[in-house]
């Protein structure tokens, strides 16, 4: 009995699983996936699950967390944000967002730098596998269903078409796009001539399926993968600047290019944000908490009004938070962004030819992921695909940049 106790424990303490689990359920909420007899259970389990990892954390797994710098500007903005939900918001809708943060934050983002640096990338690697081989299907449908021009409502939703059997475009195109960087990455490692033609031919096919979604944020994550590489293979420091300029002249560029041209470009968002800055003006330090948001931004709206924001938010997760949290909040977040980001940098310089090769692809899915949030508000305050796939690889690339434990 007693090492059946054992061994339920360690199960239910394995954060791997639980992550492949919470990756795949994710998977449910923007596909048709939802509607299979049964899934809803998957919710309860993953909630169940969740709160007992976090209490084990509590209890126990902190002795195996090593604390870094960048751990300081992402905990005061939980204890901050914690705060504001229970004096100034008053709201047990935000005390629920909140935990999804405590979930990203302590169990998708895990550190553990302890343990064998072996096992960390066998478990990276096989959440990528699953991660690819689940888009390879979902492509290969999705593509069928449009060449026979086959469409199903359920819901009133219709699938097929640019979406495939996602509820929207950009989910789809994001998808693809992450899965593309992913087979670059499982055709690196690789050494079965075969699987490296499969890796190759998954890539072909993500591509095709990306064009045809027709999700321009997609593209942001390709374009990743040439900036990232520029970047941590030209150690240049006026280069490396030049880089890290260019994206905020870029923004400002189109920020300036016109309302028309500026509404096709962000496909009418930035009247969104005009409306959140109004928010953000009037809450700076406090913002206006999540149950509160989208009223507070129709009651504040300039120009027209674009649908989908009570599901997308302000489609700009930085603007999200300030408008949410305050703009204190969204500061504490951009330093750990910066801070996680120059240490990823620092240790990718000390690499060399395959590793750093294989490394530097895995970041690509992290800037990449950090510029489709300028579009899109999925990097905290919800549990999707896109916030997981960035949570899980940031937790494995620091365990395994910072990790010299080889057995």
């Amino acid at each position: 009995m007693k090492e059946i106790i054992k061994n339920i424990y360690k199960y239910l303490d394995n954060r791997f699983y639980f992550k492949l689990l919470y990756l795949f359920f994710t998977f449910t909420f923007v596909t048709m996936l939802q509607y299979v007899p049964g899934i809803s259970i998957l919710k309860n389990v993953v909630l169940v699950w969740a709160i007992i990892l976090i209490l084990l954390m509590i209890i126990e797994d902190y002795k195996r967390r090593k604390l870094y710098k960048f751990d300081i500007p992402l905990g005061i903005f939980m204890i901050l944000t914690l705060f504001l939900n229970i004096f100034a918001y008053r709201n047990n809708e935000n005390i629920k967002i909140w935990l999804v943060n405590l979930i990203l934050f302590l169990i998708m983002f895990s550190v553990d730098v302890f343990r064998d640096k072996k096992t960390l990338i066998k478990e990276m690697n096989i959440i990528t596998y699953c991660y690819a081989i689940f888009m390879f299907v979902a492509s290969v449908i999705s593509l069928v269903m449009r060449f026979l021009e086959k469409t199903i409502i359920i819901n009133e939703i219709t699938y097929g078409d640019t979406r495939g059997v996602f509820d929207n475009k950009n989910a789809l195109g994001i998808a693809v796009a992450i899965a593309i960087v992913m087979c670059i990455y499982l055709n690196y490692i690789e050494k079965n001539h075969k699987l490296k033609m499969f890796w190759l031919g998954n890539i072909v096919l993500q591509t095709v399926t990306m064009i045809g979604s027709q999700g321009r944020s997609a593209y942001l994550v390709v374009i990743a993968v040439v900036y990232t590489f520029i970047f941590i293979y030209n150690k240049n420091k006026y280069i490396r600047g030049a880089l890290l300029v260019l994206p905020i002249i870029v923004s400002t560029v189109v920020l300036k290019s016109g309302k028309i041209n500026l509404e096709r470009f962000t496909t009418e968002r930035n009247n969104i944000w005009d409306s959140a800055i109004v928010v953000i003006k009037d809450h700076l330090l406090t913002g206006v908490g999540n149950s509160q948001l989208v009223d507070a931004i129709k009651n504040a709206r300039i120009g027209w009004y674009v649908p989908g924001i009570q599901y997308g938010g302000t489609h700009n997760i930085y603007v999200q938070i300030a408008s949410v949290n305050g703009i204190i909040s969204l500061l504490l977040f951009l330093i750990f962004i910066g801070m996680i980001l120059m240490f990823i940098v620092h240790h990718l310089d000390k690499l060399q030819r395959k590793e750093k090769l294989q490394m530097t692809t895995l970041t690509s899915v992290i800037v990449g992921i950090l510029a489709v949030n300028l579009f899109e508000s999925t990097l905290v305050y919800m549990a999707s695909f896109i916030s997981l796939v960035f949570w899980i690889y940031l937790g494995y690339l620091i365990s395994i940049l910072d990790n010299k434990n080889i057995d």
